[in-house]
């Protein structure tokens, strides 16, 4: 990655996060479920933050794709819930598996 590249992921992750508050401001809330037909963009990042996040958390920071205390930061301020009200059944299976995939690169 060089220097243009990372830059243009904090830029891309930053109209993101502007979509996500403008997104809180219209709606009330910042859980945009992966359902959301007017915003499969948006939904899309917001699934990603939270994996990225648990990714992170769990000290993976290579696949955790530029997440950092900075970004939580920036997300919790507006509210953000770290687990989505409107998990699907498939993607609650995605993410316990990308968990045991952990485990297992770890143990």
């Amino acid at each position: 990655w060089g220097k243009e590249a990372v830059s243009k992921k904090k830029t891309v992750w930053d109209e993101r996060f502007e979509e996500l508050k403008q997104f809180k401001t219209k709606v009330g809330h910042a859980d945009v479920s992966t359902t959301d037909k007017d915003n499969p963009k948006l939904a899309n990042w917001v699934h990603n933050q939270r994996r990225c996040y648990r990714l992170y958390k769990a000290g993976n920071t290579q696949k955790s794709r530029g997440m950092c205390e900075e970004r939580i930061d920036k997300l919790e301020s507006i509210d953000f819930k770290w687990a989505s009200e409107h998990v699907s059944k498939q993607q609650t299976w995605d993410e316990r598996f990308d968990e045991l995939k952990l485990f297992k690169a770890k143990f």
